[in-house]
């Protein structure tokens, strides 16, 4: 009877719309009152535990870095140098999209970020020059997405609190992966240009040039922040407050561009997205909590040996699961409750958790993609004032794309210079 009631009352929430904190909070508190055995005493000590853990510092100080990145003239230049270098091409301003949402990912961490923060410049640079609306908005919609498996990415760096899994190696093993996928969508940009037969711009070496000169300073961040933690000179947590002195810096000697009510407007908005996060965050440790109080995570080990499962077996079970999961949940939720789940009965199959992270990563990057509720499409939909079905017809080129480097990471890791089993 509370079973169905509580089922009841997370329905409701459901259909009323209510935040996702809300809905995960309600469901967590709802079932630790319906197994009144469970120790509730410990739940204000586990939330403090949660919220004080060292790496989670990091994910305000990434979204701080990705406000000022979009509020300032560093996403401009960004875009401005792949649009010299690359324009030329057949479908060369998709090709620099995709390009420059790979530099963005690398200081924003953060997917929605990085489409909006491209495809204010290219999309309708790409419409200007006569592009189709489809191939605009998909590059910029789907390339977006490498936001978050490019690093330093805040859903890695959840993946590896829940988890306990050393971040920077998550960081390290998801850039080749992530190389991959951004080289899979360059091909489809190139494919559609040359099919289409688009206009392509005039090149000047000059101004491209002059174009990498003026970015230097905004490309010289991935650097400082990815080759210091690969470099060992500092951990994610500490690099993540060198780019934002970095990029204070940058955007307030060097571009000028940080006046006091750009920062006080970047200030507003990172604390109401860092506010969003942790309480989302928070709420779905405490479901996960409740998932290994009642021992799920060993019941889905006993599952898995009783079906004798091989590895490559158990990547599927895993892929698929999570598809259908990134269809209704966001990513976030999806990490905090399914990666306590799965670990158990990885490490009983000797697979490597940072592979099985990469593979948690690129699959839910393809649900920020895939209707009902993937995050990309609901954000281009509402920044570019196109309905769902024109987003989502617009992104299927390029969401092949990343289905292929899924499908290479599953089938043959080695080209991406991971393990898929370590010793037990």
């Amino acid at each position: 009877m509370k079973g169905a009631l509580i089922a009841g009352v997370v329905l409701a929430l459901v259909v009323l719309g209510v935040p996702l904190f809300v809905l995960l909070g309600g469901l967590s508190f709802g079932l630790f009152g319906l197994y009144e055995e469970l120790p509730s005493e410990a739940l204000l000590k586990y939330m403090l535990e949660t919220l004080t853990k060292p790496a989670l510092l990091s994910v305000p100080l990434y979204i701080l870095a990705g406000a000022v990145v979009a509020k300032g003239r560093t996403a401009m230049r960004l875009v401005g140098v792949a649009q010299a270098w690359l324009g030329w091409l057949p479908g060369g301003l998709a090709v620099a999209a995709v390009l420059a949402c790979m530099l963005f990912g690398a200081i924003s961490g953060s997917s929605p970020v990085t489409m909006v923060a491209v495809g204010s410049f290219l999309y309708p640079a790409m419409r200007r020059a006569g592009y189709p609306d489809a191939l605009a908005l998909g590059s910029v919609t789907v390339g977006g997405s490498l936001g978050i498996l490019i690093p330093p990415s805040i859903p890695m760096i959840v993946y590896g609190l829940v988890t306990r899994t050393d971040i920077e190696k998550l960081f390290l093993a998801s850039v080749v992966p992530g190389l991959w996928a951004g080289a899979f969508l360059v091909g489809v940009a190139l494919v559609l240009g040359w099919v289409k037969r688009l206009p392509r711009e005039r090149f000047s070496l000059r101004a491209a040039l002059r174009q990498t000169v003026e970015a230097l300073p905004a490309l010289g961040l991935p650097l400082v922040v990815l080759g210091g933690i690969y470099a060992g000179l500092y951990n994610v947590t500490e690099a993540a407050a060198i780019a934002v002195l970095y990029l204070f810096l940058v955007e307030g000697l060097v571009y000028r561009s940080l006046r006091w009510s750009v920062l006080q407007d970047t200030l507003a908005e990172a604390t109401v997205a860092l506010g969003s996060i942790l309480a989302i965050v928070l709420m779905a440790s405490l479901l996960s909590y409740f998932l290994l109080l009642v021992e799920l995570p060993f019941r889905v080990v006993e599952w898995v040996e009783q079906l004798s499962l091989s590895v490559g077996a158990f990547g599927l079970v895993v892929v698929g699961v999570l598809l259908l999961a990134g269809m209704v949940m966001d990513v976030l939720s999806a990490i905090l409750i399914f990666a306590p789940a799965f670990l158990p009965a990885a490490q009983g199959l000797g697979i490597s958790p940072v592979w099985l992270g990469v593979v948690f990563i690129l699959t839910l990057e393809v649900g920020y993609l895939t209707p009902p509720v993937g995050l990309n499409l609901f954000v281009a939909m509402g920044y570019f004032q196109r309905t769902m079905g024109q987003v989502v017809r617009a992104s299927w080129p390029f969401l092949l794309g990343l289905l292929a480097t899924l499908g290479l990471l599953l089938l043959f890791p080695a080209l991406f210079g991971l393990a898929v089993q370590v010793s037990l």
